[in-house]
């Protein structure tokens, strides 16, 4: 069997353990800035989160759980990025990649439309 034959299984106990631990760790440690830190100190491919929220579905407790511990991460990334205290480049690289930040676009939907010859130019005039 390949590598990529083999797939590692993990019971939702297992799985809701291994969340618990994480959790601990990362309110423990805030040194941890990304997800990937606590898995790979566990021997689990940093992938393994997002499988581990879609197994993890239906229970409740666990999914609240992974959302506490993203809301830390993400918080702490956002102000360290502001103190200057991790490169802030990387830091929005994080954002936008593991978080769904986007970057925002204003559009300006208000015009004035002027006459161009005669009038009072301050004047608005309404398109027909």
């Amino acid at each position: 069997m390949s590598k990529q034959q083999i797939k590692k299984r993990y019971l939702p106990e297992v799985v809701e353990s291994i969340i618990k631990s994480i959790e601990l760790e990362v309110l423990e440690d805030d040194s941890i800035v990304f997800i990937g830190q606590s898995l790979v100190n566990r021997g689990i491919s940093g992938s393994k989160w997002s499988e581990f929220k879609q197994s993890q579905a239906d229970n409740i407790g666990v999914i609240q759980a992974m959302h506490r511990v993203e809301s830390i991460l993400e918080h702490r990334i956002v102000t360290r990025a502001l103190d200057n205290k991790i490169n802030t480049t990387m830091a929005i690289f994080l954002l936008k990649n593991k978080y769904n930040w986007r970057d925002s676009k204003v559009i300006d939907n208000n015009i004035t439309i002027r006459p161009i010859l005669g009038g009072n130019s301050n004047t608005p005039v309404k398109p027909v």
